[in-house]
């Protein structure tokens, strides 16, 4: 294993899911739909301990990674914040900004799993990417019948 490129990727991908924490914890303080604060509240809590096992995992390799959020995320949840004002919450807008953040959160998933990672590390990625991605075609399926019924 690479131990250089395996921090370097789990480090990434400790700052993507805490953008993605933030970001759910911001719709879910700035909605009044029931739906998707139950959503948020339990993908925001996952994220979390996905956060937490992957800096056990580059803490068991290295240094603890740094946990913050990045420019790009911070932007992105600007841009949830004006969808949510100019919206009024629409929830099919919103859902396509989560898909769009997820879709990126999976493609640093895929950009990991390519590298020479001990077994139990890529089994623990595995299982976090197939979560994040069931979750997505989840909610995106609500936002598809949304649409479809108005």
């Amino acid at each position: 294993m690479d131990f250089l490129k395996a921090k370097s990727a789990l480090q990434d991908l400790v700052v993507r899911l805490h953008d993605a924490e933030k970001g759910y914890e911001k719709i879910y303080s700035a909605t009044s739909n029931p739906i998707l604060k139950k959503w948020m509240e339990k993908y925001g809590a996952e994220r979390k301990e996905f956060r937490k096992q992957l800096e056990f995992e580059a803490s068991k390799i290295g240094k603890d990674p740094e946990v913050h959020t990045s420019f790009l995320g911070d932007l992105h949840r600007m841009f949830i914040d004006i969808k949510l004002s100019v919206l009024d919450n629409s929830l099919p807008q919103i859902i396509d900004e989560i898909e769009r953040g997820s879709t990126v959160l999976i493609e640093d998933y895929d950009k990991t799993l390519e590298l020479n990672l001990n077994s139990g590390l890529r089994v623990l990625l595995q299982a976090q990417k197939q979560k994040i991605s069931e979750q997505l075609t989840s909610l995106t399926n609500l936002r598809d019948e949304l649409l479809a019924a108005s």
